[in-house]
């Protein structure tokens, strides 16, 4: 016969169990907080014009972070292992981005986090008979944009974009 002490403590843990749950859920990256701030600005302020048509992202914690901006309907996911062609780029292809975000500096309650932009500027063709595909002479273009963020009454806020660069390996 099961005791009534027994009976709490089974109680009490399936309790721990839960709340357990619930916060490590809440909480998939340190981070995410004031990253979510940059899916929240207008199209304008992350993407220059032309704007892209699929957005793909380069990890996981990206993806989460930046996932409401596939959500909103602005933009298409772009498949796995697909190439993007940059936006303007008068090829035939999906034409977008491939993003990944990053924490640089956190000051109290001030931040600079920086958001990477990767697409394919000049799109070669693939021997495996595929329209379009990324190879060491596809010209690669990765744009950064750092951003001042600042947190108010515990929520973070993008200020102003600081400064931005484009750069071609190669």
């Amino acid at each position: 016969m099961v005791s009534t002490w027994m009976k709490r403590l089974v109680s009490e843990l399936s309790w721990l169990a839960v709340i357990s749950a619930l916060v490590i859920g809440c909480f998939h990256y340190p981070d995410e907080g004031m990253l979510l701030a940059l899916a929240n600005q207008p199209d304008a302020t992350i993407f220059d014009n032309p704007q892209p048509k699929y957005l793909g992202f380069d990890d996981e914690r990206s993806a989460f972070v930046l996932a409401a901006l596939i959500r909103s309907g602005r933009y298409q996911s772009a498949p796995e292992e697909t190439s993007l062609i940059c936006p303007g780029v008068a090829a035939n292809g999906m034409h977008g981005y491939m993003l990944r975000v990053g924490v640089d500096t956190v000051m109290g309650d001030s931040a600079v986090v920086t958001l990477y932009h990767t697409c394919t500027r000049d799109p070669q063709r693939c021997s495996s008979g595929a329209t379009t595909c990324a190879n060491p002479y596809s010209g690669t273009a990765v744009s950064t944009t750092s951003y001042l963020l600042r947190r108010k009454y515990g929520q973070w806020t993008v200020v102003k974009p600081l400064n931005g660069s484009v750069r071609t390996p190669g």
